[in-house]
């Protein structure tokens, strides 16, 4: 299919309108739903820790009052000036209980909510810690409805427990209401429901632990999170605080499908200025294009008549014809034949100059990898052996050997017969190694050599010392008899070495164990 240069332009100009439209469609619906989750951060862990200051105020409160009443009272009654604090705490009543857990004597509110025994197999308290006043969670067996204790003990060691009503605690989740179904809920450090907008939940103090933002609280955490509710039978997302005092969770969720509701606005908005954006630019796309191609078509039917005109590259035309266009057309197959010699001897220099290339990047890859003096791997390329055998997680055998006085050698005969020396001895130790063992100059006159065969330590142990006895015979170098030896650290690789490093430096250590030992020696790495 062929499309005209007028409508191929009005395409491209309108792909190339369309791109950033999109692309700004696109960031201001992200941008709106992003807008409505930051409010969820700000707003909604806002108010989860509001409530949770108040609740941890009340709880203070409450616990200072019941401790002072506690301190001060003679387990006869409660002093009268004293009941109004503990109306404002919600408290119902005060009962005294011996050390066993059995209930003395009532002194304050009515004598039926509380309990007869603190030790009651269906109704138990948790005796362990009672140092200091604290709320219990909710107990809800044998007693007629949920209830919320303080307790604690008293140096007498009597122990008091304050049942309590959750006014409060419910006057704070109710005053709490937003969108459709967004609300407060509050549980205590076991996931018991205090207050929630599910009154069935509430008043049987329903367990709730096993959603996840309630797991988050029940283990001291703050923030935002998204979670499924059991209650709402949908995705919300909460901001949700603990109360330090007593553990307590206060959590704010809302449904995510509202918060989608609100940014769906500002997307119908977005897409409704794109598409009018969209429109206003192929109108004048389609008009800019008529201005570009309309001279376009005018001066390609001019140009027709001479198209129709039969040429050939390679000699003038027949017929009448002007000295201009005999220059033109002299000019253009000149210009043809340069552009044909050119391009030949161009080939034959890119020829010439790949394979000097070619040639050069083979000389830099062997001084890359191999030493100057010796010819051997050096050390780049040995540690990449090494790091290559490491990855597979294969089972080889690595000797390091450092040769013992060479410094000597240098000082007596010169550098040009040390090189020598070690070009001597890398080339005898060649012709003695397996086929598949590399053998690499370390550095100085430190080598390694990579066995990549050999797994069994004592079989590496008796290559390394047939190596050990290649060293001790004498070398003539320019007339001069040298005696010369080694120490050999042997490393085994099992698959458990992780780096290259961690492998040549246990080799390392034992080829310094080896020259501490008197030299000349194999020592094998532990």
């Amino acid at each position: 299919m062929k499309l005209s240069f007028r409508h191929l332009l009005f395409l491209v100009m309108i792909l190339t309108s369309l791109i950033p439209i999109t692309a700004i469609s696109f960031w201001s619906a992200n941008s709106a739903l992003e807008n409505e989750y930051n409010m969820v951060h700000d707003k909604h862990l806002l108010l989860a820790q509001n409530i949770t200051k108040a609740l941890n105020r009340y709880a203070i409160d409450a616990l200072a009052i019941f401790t002072t009443v506690t301190n001060s009272n003679s387990h006869q009654g409660v002093d009268s000036i004293m009941f109004d604090l503990l109306n404002t705490v919600d408290v119902v009543s005060i009962g005294v209980f011996n050390p066993q857990g059995q209930r003395e004597n009532v002194v304050y509110g009515a004598e039926n909510s509380q309990p007869l025994s603190l030790t009651d197999a269906n109704n138990p308290f948790d005796l362990s810690e009672l140092s200091e006043a604290h709320f219990t969670p909710i107990h809800k067996n044998g007693v007629l409805q949920p209830t919320l204790y303080m307790i604690r003990q008293t140096p007498d060691m009597r122990i008091w427990l304050a049942t309590m009503h959750a006014t409060y605690i419910e006057q704070l989740q109710s005053a709490v209401m937003f969108g459709d179904k967004g609300h407060a809920a509050i549980v205590d450090k076991r996931g018991n429901v205090l207050a929630h907008p599910n009154k069935t939940w509430q008043a049987e103090a329903k367990n709730i632990s096993k959603v996840s933002i309630v797991k988050q609280m029940m283990a001291g955490e703050t923030g935002v999170s998204q979670f499924y509710s059991p209650a709402v039978k949908a995705d919300m997302i909460a901001g949700f605080d603990v109360v330090p005092t007593t553990g307590w969770g206060v959590m704010i969720p809302q449904p995510l499908v509202e918060l989608d509701q609100r940014a769906f606005v500002v997307i119908k908005f977005t897409l409704l200025v794109a598409l009018v954006s969209l429109i206003v630019c192929s109108v004048f796309s389609w008009w800019i294009v008529g201005l570009i191609t309309r001279p376009i078509d005018i001066l390609t039917a001019k140009t027709r008549v001479i198209t129709d005109i039969r040429s050939d590259t390679q000699r003038h035309p027949r017929g009448f014809h002007t000295a201009e266009f005999a220059k033109l057309f002299d000019s253009f197959r000149q210009m043809s034949l340069e552009i044909r010699n050119g391009r030949e001897e161009l080939e034959v220099r890119v020829a010439d100059r790949t394979a000097d290339l070619a040639e050069a990047q083979e000389k830099a890859l062997q001084l890359a990898n191999h030493d100057a003096v010796t010819g051997l791997a050096n050390r780049v390329a040995i540690r990449d052996k090494i790091a290559e055998l490491l990855q597979q997680q294969k089972h080889f055998s690595l000797l390091f050997i450092d040769l013992d006085g060479f410094k000597g050698v240098n000082d007596q005969y010169g550098h040009r017969v040390g090189d020598k020396l070690l070009k001597t001895l890398a080339d005898k130790v060649n012709n003695h190694l397996f086929i598949h063992d590399i053998l690499a100059r370390y550095g100085g006159d430190e080598f390694i050599v990579l066995m990549p065969n050999m797994d069994s330590i004592i079989a590496a142990d008796c290559a390394a010392e047939k190596l050990l006895q290649l060293f001790s015979e004498p070398v003539i170098i320019e007339d001069s008899v040298i005696c010369i030896s080694a120490c050999i650290g042997l490393a085994l690789s099992s698959g458990f070495d992780k780096d290259t490093d961690s492998l040549i430096h246990r080799a390392d250590t034992a080829m310094y164990r080896a020259k501490r030992q008197g030299k000349n020696k194999v020592t094998i790495a532990s």
